[in-house]
């Protein structure tokens, strides 16, 4: 009997193995890796009106004879050309060229990069896959030229916010790919979108699908999660996730059915089918419904926290604001009435010993834990620093606090806010575009006049039309030959007159400029004379192009003689005119 369990056991166990590797397996097949750019090779170049390709040393590599210019991956060498407009096919022309100028997948009748819409690349294409054309259909390529799909499809687009998927059109149904041309979802709905999902841990790797078929009532909603698990029937007739609630394995959907909303956690539904109206207050972690006309509120478990019987629904911080008729009702978020009613906001702040309240004036103080009045309400705002300060505002101009209510900041700006992820504070006085920078502790690092500001990976710099300087995140101020460690030459300002010296300090370039740049990653500085930008190059100290360059940046940016011009669409590119820069976007 033990002989036989044991071989039962066993049994058990390889069956559970043999399972667990086929889930692997499956899911191997299906993941994906988006490729990083690390290193810019091309960009675009753009003269009178037409586009071409430059290399980093600033070598024309495409003629600029195009109307627009796709490079799909700036680190590799194949561009696509956009050539005539041709009014019977309604289409551009469209070539692909490496950078030896010649053509590249000659074979297609058509080649182009694919558009990206994502939160978390600037590169404007996906970056190692190329849609072809062949005999009116649609397939994928690398851009090696490997051949990912067959063209089996009517249309091919990516998906919005989640780069490397792609919907696809097949027999005028959709259906997703992923960048390995593996099926996710099966070409069988009339509509697909990405239900926008993000977080910094996983991106948009667990982002998922909403799907739609039509009937002979309209079209029906449904969801399809980034396993490809169906999680919803197309039987609604509005779906949304609730993407502002960062669980993966818990779904919250606003379903709508027959023009009634309902609340639905994964399949299980939490409120039923009989709300006008549903929304989420990701401050609060609540839902505000609205029935009849009335909204209250309830929580993520369908529990009732504030009666649907108000005419509005509102949240001061930790407070609901409960409107019926001329009175406001005011409840915390466990549904309690809240006695003084002249308060209609209370946030908690970092320091659990403080809250900030704003009364039916608009007029805002800080409280303790016990609600004894720290600071009074003579401020029209105020806002919580790490170190017990306090922005406050007050006629329109801003300053800083202590916690005992002292200044430290002058209450003379137009604004006051902490960079991101420093620990530096930015107040601006804009009538003279005066930027000051203070410490956490706050002491005033520095102030420049005419001034902006830009934050790099380890570093600010703060610049105006004569001088900048650089700051590390704890407000120190840094040397250039630390922000860039692998340049040779950097700015040095001597008696009002900018010139280079080397790491030494020795004068290596006279100080004979306005103003110039620190030499970028592709090796050129600007040099500017007479209020007119040139360009040198780091290896030969040349300047490889005299001052002729009316620029509006501070700081501009150059490959070569080329200087980098505005664009929309996050794509680079780079112009010799000696007119001013080109603001506008081109169909590429």
């Amino acid at each position: 009997m033990k002989g036989k369990m044991k071989w039962i056991i066993g049994i058990i166990i390889i069956a559970m193995i043999v399972v667990a590797a086929v889930v692997i397996m499956n899911e191997m097949q299906f993941a994906y890796k988006i490729e990083e750019v690390k290193e810019i090779n091309y960009v675009t170049l753009v003269q009178g009106g037409k586009y071409g390709v430059i290399d980093k040393t600033g070598n024309i590599i495409i003629e600029p004879t195009y109307n627009g210019i796709q490079i799909p991956n700036p680190s590799k060498p194949v561009f696509i050309c956009i050539g005539e407009y041709d009014k019977e096919t309604k289409e551009y022309d469209m070539k692909a060229f490496n950078d030896k100028k010649e053509q590249l997948f000659s074979e297609y009748d058509k080649i182009e990069a694919i558009s990206v819409e994502t939160n978390i690349e600037t590169t404007p294409y996906e970056k190692s896959t190329l849609a072809y054309c062949k005999d009116g259909k649609y397939g994928l390529i690398d851009l090696e030229g490997k051949v990912i799909t067959q063209p089996i499809y009517e249309e091919i687009t990516s998906m919005r916010y989640k780069e490397g998927t792609f919907i696809v059109k097949q027999e005028e149904k959709l259906g997703v790919i992923n960048l390995k041309g593996k099926e996710i979802i099966k070409p069988e709905y009339e509509t697909i979108t990405s239900d926008n999902y993000y977080n910094e841990k996983t991106k948009n790797k667990t982002t998922g699908f909403i799907v739609s078929k039509k009937t002979e009532n309209g079209y029906r909603y449904g969801y399809i999660d980034y396993r490809r698990k169906v999680i919803l029937n197309t039987e609604y007739t509005e779906l949304e996730r609730v993407t502002s609630i960062p669980n993966e394995k818990e779904l919250y959907f606003i379903a709508f059915k027959e023009g009634q909303a309902g609340l639905l956690k994964n399949k299980k539904v939490i409120l039923n089918y009989e709300y006008e109206d549903i929304q989420y207050s990701s401050l609060n972690d609540v839902f505000v419904v609205q029935r009849n006309g009335k909204q209250g509120v309830v929580s993520k478990k369908g529990g009732t926290i504030v009666n649907t019987e108000y005419d509005n629904i509102t949240f001061g911080g930790m407070y609901i604001n409960a409107k019926k008729g001329n009175t406001i009702h005011l409840f915390d978020l466990k549904g309690a009435s809240v006695e003084n009613k002249e308060i209609v906001s209370k946030t908690a702040t970092e320091n659990s010993n403080y809250f900030i309240t704003v009364d039916q004036n608009d007029m805002y103080t800080v409280v303790d834990s016990e609600g004894k009045t720290v600071i009074d309400n003579d401020y029209s705002y105020i806002e919580y620093l790490p170190g017990d300060y306090f922005i406050v505002a007050k006629d329109g101009k801003n300053g800083i606090i202590d916690i005992s209510g002292k200044s430290v900041v002058d209450l003379a700006y137009t604004s006051i806010f902490r960079l991101n992820d420093t620990q530096i504070f930015q107040a601006e006085k804009i009538e003279t575009k005066t930027i000051d920078l203070y410490s956490s502790s706050m002491h005033k690092i520095t102030s420049m006049n005419n001034a902006t500001i830009t934050t790099g990976e380890n570093y600010i710099l703060l610049s105006s039309n004569t001088e900048f300087a650089y700051y590390d995140f704890s407000g120190n101020k840094s040397e250039a030959k630390d922000v860039f460690p692998n340049n040779q030459l950097f700015a040095k300002k001597i008696n009002d007159k900018w010139g280079f010296v080397d790491k030494s300090g020795n004068v290596v370039v006279q100080n004979e400029y306005e103003m110039v740049t620190e030499f970028n990653e592709y090796g050129f500085a600007g040099i500017k004379k007479d209020g007119k930008w040139g360009v040198m190059r780091q290896s030969d100290h040349q300047i490889i192009q005299e001052p002729v360059y009316e620029l509006e940046w501070t700081q501009p940016n150059f490959i070569g003689k080329y200087y980098r011009v505005r664009n929309l669409n996050g794509n680079e590119r780079y112009s010799d005119e000696v007119a001013k820069e080109d603001t506008t976007d081109n169909i590429d």
